[in-house]
């Protein structure tokens, strides 16, 4: 069995565990368990706690679903339990756990930086197991030769640009972030307010920056894509960051590293079936027709990811300008396609349709090129509210 390489310290506690429970019978619950019952983890999951018994399986994956009521004959509380839920209810729960006396409790939500990880294991060993590379930043950038007149200087003006999206409506954050003081912070939705937070906007020069409602943080992109002209460009979120540092970042101007990518999402029983209960399904068929319409080329690589169980999120990437040119001119036109075709959304939520498809295309876009471009993969942060 292969190590795996992130959350080495959990992962060993977990395999010391007598007893390993998980909280939820959702499908972060159903994921999480996939993951840690297959390899690299192998682990004995006894089976699956929730609240109310009621709308749920009695069985999920061969496991049991079992109530909290049925739990205080059934479970011990010694129990590991981990909680595999969506963040905002993660409060509530722990706090009902604790009084019924489970108090060996890990959260493992869907947005956190431990489930990235342990999605990272699993998708390293899928990958590896096929014959496949699963290249890490950290490790590539420890094969970087430094020139000796590099050296102690500061990284190269225009080399490495990663803008942060930043909006008006952001919810205040508690977290110190002055580690990532590298990001250019962008104001995404500028257009449709007056309200100024950072001094570069998405609504100078050429720019969509009236249509954040429905491209959310690619109004960023789409800025970067007509503007910048670094030799790698990045875009992450004022919550979402690239685990990275100075260092890495002057190394990689010296690498040959093409795309740095986060870790992929793992979505069961396809992306495709995940998609349709997250979102409106209609819009799916959408999508894939304006690939088979505007890059049929790209079809072949769209019905693998439909099928298949991993896509990147969060429409975060760094490649090489050239590269992010090309993948820009081959995204947008897609996704107008998808606006003229899509029914219209109400709601702050769905309607970010367009953001949504957009960080499948971008699975879409990098399997096709996968063996043209060196792609590599890097942590990401989530801060917690």
């Amino acid at each position: 069995m292969r190590p795996v390489y992130y959350a080495r310290d959990t992962v060993a506690k977990w395999k010391n565990s007598s007893r390993l429970v998980i909280y939820g019978a959702g499908l972060v619950a159903c994921e999480a368990a996939v993951c840690l019952m297959g390899e690299p983890y192998e682990l004995n999951i006894e089976g699956f706690l929730v609240s109310d018994k009621s709308g749920n399986p009695e069985r999920m994956l061969g496991l049991p679903v079992i109530g909290l009521d049925e739990g205080e004959d059934r479970i011990h509380k010694d129990a590991l339990i981990i909680v595999a839920v969506m963040g905002k209810y993660l409060n509530e729960i722990r706090e009902n756990l604790k009084k019924r006396g489970y108090v060996n409790l890990l959260p493992m939500t869907f947005e956190s930086d431990l489930w990235s990880m342990i999605q990272g294991n699993y998708y390293r060993h899928v990958r590896l197991g096929g014959g496949k590379d699963y290249r890490t930043l950290e490790e590539e950038l420890e094969r970087v030769q430094m020139p000796a007149e590099a050296e102690g200087k500061k990284r190269k003006e225009n080399a490495v640009s990663i803008y942060t999206a930043k909006c008006h409506v952001d919810r205040p954050l508690a977290e110190d972030l002055s580690r990532y003081s590298w990001e250019i912070p962008i104001q995404v939705g500028a257009a449709l307010t007056e309200e100024r937070i950072c001094d570069l906007r998405d609504d100078e020069g050429d720019n969509i920056s009236h249509k954040n409602g429905q491209y959310c943080e690619l109004t960023a992109l789409y800025w970067i894509w007509k503007h910048d002209t670094s030799a790698y460009a990045g875009l992450g979120h004022y919550r979402r960051h690239f685990e990275l540092n100075e260092d890495m970042l002057k190394r990689l101007v010296y690498s040959d590293i093409d795309v740095v990518l986060t870790i992929p999402i793992l979505n069961v029983p396809s992306v495709r079936e995940v998609y349709g209960h997250d979102h409106v399904a209609g819009d799916w068929d959408v999508m894939m027709e304006a690939v088979r319409t505007l890059a049929p080329e790209y079809a072949m690589a769209a019905r693998e990811l439909e099928q298949g169980n991993f896509y990147y999120g969060y429409n975060m990437v760094i490649a090489r300008k050239k590269i992010l040119d090309d993948y820009c001119e081959w995204l947008f036109p897609i996704l107008e396609y998808c606006e003229a075709h899509c029914d219209v959304r109400v709601g702050t939520y769905q309607k970010r349709y367009i953001g949504f498809l957009a960080e499948r295309l971008m699975g879409i876009y990098f399997l096709r090129h996968e063996e043209d471009y060196k792609i590599v993969h890097v942590k990401k942060h989530f801060v917690e509210g």
